[in-house]
């Protein structure tokens, strides 16, 4: 893949970096001010948008998703408790974009709650499916979708911003589109996780070119209040035992048709997967808290931020 110039850090622009470690042939490094973690040189523009036109990406891959589209009920139920907390910090509903929205999952359910959706989506394929079969407008582009500024009551981007060169910029320009009082969320791997530090190379999130940044709850939090936003809250979401889950998890996809993937109808063999997995989950995340206590046991993180009305 082509790359660009060395890159400064996208979040303080600092020059000064330190070599973290290398993930196939990208480089990831740590800025030495503000701490993020992001690849360098960065891929060229060109050969990003060539990545994202595979629909391998959603699919299979190992640089993306298992099965995006088999996982529906999944993306359907996270979507719900992420809009009950936009809408507790934004009751009234009104005009959302979620820019990176792939087939448009969260928006089928925003719009059943009574916003009026648009999305932003680069993968053709993804924006085919949500504009063919779910009904939705879709925009290969931000610039494409023609905003006004100052228009929308909330912007979402779930797990998107690791996607981009530039977070820095990105938000704000998102930002620049919200109204006075308007929400800003997002979803991101989160960095602070125990295999992330403890065991690199067995953590997927570490995969360039699909994902050039890597955040904190300390560096998410520097993106938001750069861009001006207020109330921020970071979420950790997720808890995941660094071991055992991996194996159970591995074991329920192989046997996805027989035990369902949560959408099907429960078999008690499915139950049964259910219970084993989430003994395992408590036991395994009990022992790393007695030998780590200090440990982030989980996997991504959340952030809600308020425009400002003044």
């Amino acid at each position: 893949m082509a790359h660009d110039r060395h890159a400064d850090c996208p979040l303080c622009r600092s020059s000064k970096q330190t070599f973290y470690r290398k993930a196939d042939s990208y480089r990831i490094v740590r800025c030495d001010q503000c701490q993020f973690l992001f690849v360098s040189p960065l891929p060229s523009k060109e050969a990003l948008a060539t990545f994202y036109q595979q629909p391998a990406y959603y699919e299979g891959s190992d640089l993306g998703y298992d099965d995006y589209l088999g996982d529906r009920h999944r993306h359907e139920q996270l979507a719900r408790g992420r809009l009950h907390r936009i809408e507790n910090m934004h009751p009234s509903r009104g005009d959302i974009l979620d820019v990176g929205c792939a087939a448009g999952f969260f928006l089928s359910v925003a719009q059943s709650r009574g916003w009026q959706t648009l999305g932003v989506e680069l993968s053709s394929s993804m924006a085919d499916y949500a504009t063919r079969l779910l009904g939705h407008r879709i925009a290969p582009t931000l610039t494409d979708a023609g905003i006004q500024s100052g228009s929308l009551d909330a912007v979402t981007l779930w797990e998107y911003i690791e996607h981009i060169p530039d977070p820095q910029d990105e938000i704000a320009r998102l930002v620049a589109l919200l109204r006075p009082g308007g929400v800003l969320a997002l979803s991101t791997p989160n960095t602070n996780y125990w295999v992330a530090i403890h065991q690199p190379d067995r953590w997927r999130e570490y995969k360039p070119p699909a994902h050039l940044g890597f955040f904190t709850p300390a560096t998410l939090r520097h993106v938001l209040k750069a861009s001006g936003l207020e109330q921020i809250t970071i979420v950790r979401a997720t808890p995941r035992a660094p071991t055992q889950p991996y194996l159970l998890q591995r074991l329920l996809l192989l046997l996805r048709d027989q035990v369902g993937n949560g959408a099907d109808r429960r078999t008690a063999l499915w139950w049964s997967f259910s219970l084993a997995w989430r003994l395992g989950e408590y036991i395994s995340r009990g022992l790393y808290r007695v030998r780590w206590p200090a440990c982030d046991l989980h996997i991504g993180l959340e952030a809600y931020a308020i425009k400002p009305k003044r």
